[in-house]
């Protein structure tokens, strides 16, 4: 009898057992997977959020700097403007400037007036018929050099019309004969030229 009622007793296995821990093991698993997945999601709303305003800001701080760039200050503009004003002047005052040097220049080396200056006119004189113009030519270009002074004899050397180191004494005569050494003293040399007295200081 006890046999038979031992027999009869039903076997549960450990597997039947195990079965609902498994179950529910698998279930946290899942559950954990899906906060995961939440948090992933959220983490990446996040910085996507953020990375927005990021480079919203960059384009509010670009645009206007550009804005500031466009619009200049008017009173740098100003200020920009009288100095390229004043350089623009000072310019035109230094060609003006050496252009009237240039012709007082030309003015002085040619002996006459420049063609800009105003001219007076001398009166015209009627010569009577039959008269001869004379042109009298100018007085020998004459330079003293050196004067030698002794109690027997004075000599000067004189640079005449480009001819340099020509050596005189009173009475000498030089220029085809035209002009003659009068005088020589400490101051100077004069000579006679067309009957007139020119003095050269040394």
């Amino acid at each position: 009898m006890a046999d038979s009622s031992s027999a009869k007793k039903p076997v549960v296995s450990s597997r039947s057992k195990q079965a609902p821990r498994g179950h529910q093991e698998n279930n946290t698993k899942k559950m954990l997977g899906i906060i995961v997945m939440l948090l992933c999601c959220a983490a990446s709303f996040y910085f996507y959020w953020t990375t927005m305003q990021v480079l919203r800001n960059n384009e509010d701080q670009l645009s206007q700097a550009n804005m500031t760039i466009a619009a200049p200050d008017p009173e740098a503009e100003k200020e920009k403007k009288e100095i390229g004003d004043a350089e623009v002047g000072l310019k035109n005052l230094s060609v003006s400037s050496r252009q009237a040097m240039n012709t007082a220049l030309l003015a002085e080396t040619q002996s006459r007036y420049p063609l800009d200056l105003p001219i007076t006119l001398t009166p015209t004189v009627t010569l009577p018929s039959g008269a001869d113009i004379v042109i009298e030519p100018d007085p020998p270009f004459v330079t003293v050099v050196a004067i030698m002074i002794t109690d027997s004899d004075r000599v000067a050397m004189l640079n005449i019309d480009g001819e340099e180191g020509v050596l005189v004494r009173q009475g000498s005569k030089f220029s085809n004969g035209t002009a003659r050494i009068t005088k020589i003293d400490a101051k100077g040399v004069t000579y006679t030229w067309m009957k007139k007295s020119i003095q050269v200081s040394l």
